[in-house]
């Protein structure tokens, strides 16, 4: 019957596309919420016998039927925002709904500040000044609509030098942050969900520092029957991809005057990066539009330098210096502001295990410093800097790195084989390595194999050498014929900062004899057919030698060194004797997979069975 059932409905609605499902949107992480889906066609019939699938995405189904699901969302790490789905459908009628929906983070956390002293400012938005109202934001910056007029409805901004008047439940704010009357300031009316506030490009950056993102804001509202703004700083690099996010941080109330509040967090640089896109983001699910209402001015984007600053350089801050091999580095220090101390002392320090532990470096006690250093490595240096008459009173720099780089390059044996009287071609490729290299550079290399006879391009690794015709085959039980070794010599050179290194790469041209694999031995200790081995295998350096039992153990094997006695099997499995039966085997000889023949049927063939006989 449900067949007859499902034919019929499914002719009727084909792709059907049921009503929405209805819930919150705007979750919480590890929120329970139910949903509910209104289904378009729906009766007894469907009630009966039609099942209904809820797929869900970004949480947990806790129970479900044919009308709602109650999901737990998933809880999320440090202040990250996440999303979720849900697919919901019915196998009678073919209809379905979808929902997306956004997990928002709204665990809040303290503003962070600069502990050192504000260099000048990636980005600085003061909004401007003039008369009321200012112009509208230029577009991409925000999510939110202008209006000219300072009575904003949910989801509506404005730029204004004053709030005078604007809404009864406001402050009448006069003046912007810094008391300048024409002083713009940006008003919102957030509404509910995760909005962007403001947004813009910051470049020039550095991992020398850490960053201070911040801004000025203030609660509009002038009274407790609201909700506080609930604001987040988010940090994204030029493709999109999410840095970093402050947690969400709550502006309150001021009763009964209205006050600006200094909000912010900080943030380091990821290597690679130097520029970012930075956001300030509304988090406040305000659903009876009661509240969430705010003023920002003063939105800064700058870097937090330390009482003292560290450099290779006079002119600016440079935190990375390289070499090859070893190197003498010029360390310089600056205040970048008011010296703390009226007698500073001064001690460079050095660490050699990435920040770990640090040592004085012995006799560095002056402000600038020559440093050298002898081995390749990454060493890192800070400034340390004391009040001479109270050395706990102290203060320390940022860090800079030091990359004494290593090139290198792996002597390497390339055997090739030599299965026929044509030439024998093989890839070469050389092995480097540019050791203690700074991650956050691009790296580039250039090739030379010389001497160049048989390499088909000497200036690029991996390289094609085509080797002439080895002799003829030796005969089948003469004794192996010795390698020919052709001798390169492989430099590679680091064309970012020259650094170099040159190894001998060896090619050895074997002329090997084809393998026979024996049908039986008898391990018998009598000094006749003791031991089953593939004949000539030594002449295949890296050959894989197998013996299984009917069990499909491995009873022996084998990779050598290329010798008769590595190769070979007694008979025994964990040192026990096996008795008189049938055992598979398998040998992989590299570069002639068809030299090998079985005694028992003379084809070439890497696989086969021996008969042990007792």
């Amino acid at each position: 019957m449900k067949i007859i059932l499902h034919i019929f409905f499914t002719l009727l609605s084909i792709n059907c596309i049921a009503g929405p499902i209805s819930g919150n949107t705007s979750v919480s992480p590890g929120s329970v919420e139910t949903y509910t889906v209104t289904w378009d066609a729906w009766n007894s019939t469907y009630e009966n016998y039609a099942n209904v699938t809820w797929n869900v995405t970004g949480g947990s189904v806790i129970n479900s039927d044919k009308h709602s699901v109650t999901i737990q969302w998933n809880t999320l790490e440090g202040y990250l925002d996440g999303s979720g789905s849900i697919d919901v459908s019915e196998d009678l009628g073919g209809q379905s709904s979808q929902q997306s929906i956004t997990i928002v983070n709204n665990t809040e956390s303290p503003s962070e500040f600069c502990n050192g002293s504000l260099g000048q400012a990636g980005i600085a938005v003061d909004f401007g000044s003039g008369n009321n109202p200012g112009p509208p934001l230029p577009n991409g910056t925000t999510t939110y609509q202008y209006n000219a007029s300072c009575s904003l409805l949910p989801g509506e901004y404005t730029v204004v030098n004053n709030s005078n008047l604007c809404r009864s439940l406001w402050h009448n704010i006069p003046q912007d942050h810094t008391g300048n009357a024409n002083g713009y300031f940006l008003m919102v009316n957030a509404n509910d969900g995760r909005n962007e506030i403001y947004r813009t490009t910051v470049s020039g950056l550095t991992t020398a520092f850490r960053y201070e993102f911040s801004a000025w804001v203030g609660n509009l509202y002038n009274n407790t029957g609201g909700q506080d703004p609930n604001i987040r700083f988010e940090i994204y690099d030029l493709s999109g991809n999410l840095l970093k996010s402050s947690g969400t941080i709550r502006i309150p109330v001021t009763l009964p005057t209205f006050q600006w509040q200094k909000v912010g967090f900080m943030f380091d640089i990821p290597p690679g990066n130097t520029s970012v896109q930075v956001v300030i983001v509304n988090t406040r699910r305000s659903t009876d539009n009661q509240g969430n209402d705010m003023v920002i001015d003063d939105i800064s984007f700058a870097p937090c330098y330390p009482p003292i600053a560290a450099s290779f350089s006079t002119s600016s801050i440079i935190d990375r210096a390289h070499i090859c091999n070893n190197g003498t580095v010029n360390l310089y220090a600056s205040w970048p502001s008011t010296i703390p101390f009226q007698n500073p002392a001064y001690q460079w320090q050095r660490s050699t295990d990435n920040g770990f532990s640090w040592s004085d470096i012995p006799g560095a006690n002056s402000i600038n410093y020559v440093q050298t250093e002898n081995s390749p490595g990454i060493y890192q240096y800070r400034m340390f800097s004391y009040e001479t008459s109270n050395p706990s009173q102290s203060v320390l720099s940022n860090i800079i790195i030091y990359y004494v780089q290593l090139m290198t390059v792996e002597a390497k044996t390339t055997n090739i084989y030599a299965c026929s009287s044509s030439p024998s071609s093989e890839q070469l490729v050389g092995l480097y390595n540019l050791q203690y290299s700074d991650p956050a550079e691009s790296l580039s290399f250039t090739y030379l194999w010389s001497p160049s006879t048989y390499i088909s391009n000497p200036y690029v690794n991996p390289s094609y050498i085509s080797l002439p015709p080895a002799q003829s085959p030796p005969p089948p039980n003469g004794p192996p014929q010795p390698a020919i070794n052709y001798y390169y010599t492989l430099t590679v050179t680091n064309t970012n900062y020259g650094c170099s290194a040159s190894n001998t790469q060896t090619v050895s041209l074997y002329n090997p004899r084809k393998v026979h694999v024996p049908s039986a031995f008898t391990p018998n200790g009598d000094g006749l057919n003791d031991f089953f081995y593939p004949i000539n295998i030594e002449d295949y350096p890296g050959a894989k030698f197998w013996v299984y039992n009917r069990f499909g153990q491995v009873v022996f094997y084998s990779q050598g060194p290329a010798t008769r006695e590595a190769y070979s099997w007694d008979g025994k499995f964990n040192g026990i004797p096996q008795g008189s039966a049938v055992f598979p085997w398998i040998v992989e000889i590299p570069g002639c997979p068809s030299n090998i023949y079985s005694a028992s049927d003379g084809e070439g063939k890497s696989k086969g069975t021996v008969t042990l006989i007792r």
